[in-house]
């Protein structure tokens, strides 16, 4: 055991290799369940689509147009908030700079 951790300190590469290659596998498997939960939570909703298309089908329609316009609503929000985002990152860019500028001009005042 003393030889292997005398090995992997003298090798701090294969160390992290071998901490990646366990990580993968766990991640591998952590999604394995999450690919076949989504595929049963999948076939569960369109089920429940078709039961409710077949009791009024007319009504459907009108639920997949609401749904429809709210999906339309939601994208021209988070596209507004998108642009938002990026122009305050923009300008929170610029702040440092704003105050070095007024750090500048209050030294040379004091001079």
């Amino acid at each position: 055991m003393d030889k292997i951790m005398e090995y992997l300190s003298a090798h701090p590469a294969i160390l992290t290799a071998i901490i990646i290659f366990i990580v993968i596998v766990i991640l591998y498997f952590i999604f394995k369940q999450f690919v076949k939960l989504a595929l049963v939570l999948l076939l569960i909703a369109i089920a429940v689509g078709g039961y409710y298309y077949f009791q009024d089908p007319k009504k459907m329609k009108g639920k997949i147009d609401t749904i429809k316009s709210g999906t339309e609503t939601v994208v021209k929000k988070s596209k507004a908030f998108y642009k938002d985002s990026k122009e305050l990152i923009g300008k929170a860019k610029e702040v440092p700079g704003d105050v070095n500028k007024l750090l500048k001009g209050a030294e040379e005042a004091k001079k």
